[in-house]
């Protein structure tokens, strides 16, 4: 499945991060990278391809289909993801989906659907999984 969002909309239906996507960075001259990636390698296609290195704290331009907002390095492919993409993150336990990443950890610390434990015995071992319900 490859995804294509424009002008800083949010997708729909949303992106996970194992989706494809098309790169849609301007190089410079008018024209989208249009690369095929998938969404989670998106950080390396950005300093490989595109030059978004340096410290964290160095201010580089969303150029991501013309959008030209200033950021931190350390911002940007969270900037894209929650922006561009609408990269969504849902909850296996309980089938809640959150729209940025640390807003889904926080809910799993909480997560009112406990994991199921399960204890397999093998060769005079105990083998425990734990999985949602």
């Amino acid at each position: 499945m490859t995804i294509e969002y424009t002008t800083g909309l949010a997708p729909s239906p949303p992106t996970l991060l194992k989706d494809k996507i098309i790169c849609l960075w301007d190089r410079g001259d008018g024209v989208r990278c249009r690369d095929v990636l998938k969404g989670d390698a998106l950080s390396l296609h950005l300093c490989s391809v595109h030059g978004c290195r340096g410290a964290d704290d160095t201010t580089l331009t969303c150029w991501w289909d013309g959008c030209a907002q200033h950021m931190e390095k350390c911002a940007i492919v969270k900037h894209i993801q929650d922006i561009h993409l609408g990269v969504t993150y849902p909850c296996r336990r309980c089938g809640m989906t959150f729209a940025g990443k640390r807003s889904f950890e926080l809910h799993l610390l909480g997560c009112p659907v406990p994991k199921k434990r399960i204890e397999v015995e093998l060769f005079e071992r105990t083998l425990v999984f734990e999985r949602s319900l």
